[in-house]
């Protein structure tokens, strides 16, 4: 075998097994989004069927300072809003969530934020490249009973997503990022979001660790609300 021969052989295996890496690297990631999933729509989502229970009435004197709080009725807001709380969980009707179709690439910014929330653990950053997207497979979804959730390509585009009327309870549109890991495979962050309305939505940082050999959500950040 000439070398011109064995240094293409040579080259066509290292592409191979480059691939595969990448490969297993996403199918990992993959397999972490999945896990982690239901905790985080727990967290996440809201049936947006119940408004919460109004806030205390702040009490002013002359000089307009607030001076107390008015509870008047609180209680049996408080106590209306635990029933129907109760009935949505009980009922079995399906609230439908719109998925982004793929995850999208995480900044640079919040990668950072992997070291500087898990600094006592002096982590360095994975090297693998985050800035493509993959498709999210709805069939490995888990969360509450109630939930379902289709593509966001399966809705109208832009605002007009929420002037449709809907055979089934249309509950949002949830979006995840990609995950940065450190090194070790043992901690990590990603973004994500979810919208209620034009004007209605929050979006959350969330820390996630591997703990007896199962990925935990660690801590939730707000990043923004409106």
């Amino acid at each position: 075998m000439t070398t011109q021969r064995t240094l293409l052989l040579i080259s066509i295996i290292l592409v191979l097994f480059s691939c595969e890496k990448k490969q297993s690297e996403l199918e990992f990631e993959q397999s972490v989004v999945y896990e982690i999933f239901p905790a985080l729509m727990d967290s996440l989502h809201f049936d947006f069927r119940l408004n919460p229970p109004p806030p205390p009435r702040p009490v002013f004197n002359e000089k307009g300072e607030i001076i107390g709080t008015d509870t008047t009725g609180i209680g049996k807001a408080l106590s209306d809003y635990e029933k129907k709380k109760a009935e949505l969980k009980a009922d079995s009707v399906k609230l439908v969530v719109a998925i982004r179709d793929s995850v999208y690439p995480l900044e640079l910014d919040e990668k950072n934020q992997l070291l500087e929330h898990f600094q006592s653990h002096n982590l360095k950053l994975d090297s693998t490249d985050l800035s493509t997207e993959y498709k999210i497979d709805l069939n490995k979804l888990i969360a509450d009973k109630n939930l379902r959730f289709k593509y966001l390509s399966d809705f109208p585009e832009g605002t007009n997503i929420w002037k449709k009327d809907y055979d089934f309870h249309f509950s949002g549109v949830a979006y995840l990022s990609r995950i940065q890991f450190d090194k070790t495979k043992n901690f990590g962050v990603l973004e994500s979001e979810i919208s209620c309305g034009r004007l209605c939505g929050a979006g959350i940082r969330v820390f996630i660790k591997k703990v007896k050999g199962k990925w935990i959500i660690e801590k939730i950040e707000d990043t923004w609300v409106s």
